[in-house]
């Protein structure tokens, strides 16, 4: 163990003293690079944020769609919402047990593949038995998308900073949830809610192909050695 003061030699006449001994550590340089888990973060990120944006255009408007242009009545549509809900609820545990099986990715990728054909289907469904169908597969998919993201920054984040990386993906959340609802309304007022759904599954089809092609596995060890170089 290092010490900072060191015992000197007895000097002539008898006479002692300490000396002070100053270890001077050589700086060392520092380079700035962006470790492997931030950047799988990122990409994952900037892959689902179109889809956050689509939900955010969707969720405005479908509830005045449902009332203004198909006549259901507020309770009805207060129903179908809760209904969606209510099954991601019941089969979150089983999403993320099949996350653990069969990786990240495949959840990931079915999640948006799922709200692109809710999304599409909004606009030529007409009837309430129509709509109990279709919002069951709803919930499936926002359980989903949450749960298989989720996931997918626990593995990669060291413990220390797993609270960072999860509000890295909660403020991209928000940030589609800004875009969204102010382009939703736009969109409607100029083109009308049915063709407003459909641009949405066109930017939906942005988010399957970047999780497709871009974002990598996490899911067992062999996957995160890869991520991490």
């Amino acid at each position: 163990m290092p010490m900072s003061m060191s015992r000197a030699p007895q000097l002539r006449g008898g006479s002692s003293f300490y000396a002070t001994v100053s270890f001077v550590a050589k700086p060392e340089l520092k380079v700035n690079v962006v470790e492997p888990h931030r950047k799988a973060i990122f990409v994952l990120c900037v892959s689902v944020l179109p889809l956050m944006i689509c939900t955010g255009i969707v969720y405005t408007i479908l509830s005045i769609y449902l009332v203004d242009e198909l006549g259901f009545s507020k309770s009805t549509v207060g129903a179908l919402f809760a209904l969606g809900a209510g099954m991601g609820a019941v089969l979150s545990p089983f999403i993320g047990k099949a996350s653990d099986r069969y990786g990240r990715k495949p959840i990931l990728i079915g999640a948006a593949a799922a709200f692109l054909c809710v999304f599409a289907s909004y606009a030529f469904l007409t009837e309430t038995w129509q709509y109990i169908l279709i919002m069951t597969g709803e919930g499936v998919a926002w359980v989903s998308i949450g749960t298989g993201a989720m996931a997918y920054i626990a593995d990669i984040s060291p413990s220390k900073e797993r609270g960072r990386s999860l509000s890295v993906y909660e403020a991209t959340w928000n940030i589609g949830w800004v875009l969204g609802p102010l382009t939703g309304g736009v969109l409607a007022d100029s083109i009308g809610f049915q063709r407003t759904f459909l641009v949405g599954t066109s930017v939906i089809a942005v988010s399957i192909a970047l999780l497709a092609f871009v974002v990598k596995e996490t899911s067992g060890a062999r996957a995160q050695a890869q991520i991490n170089g």
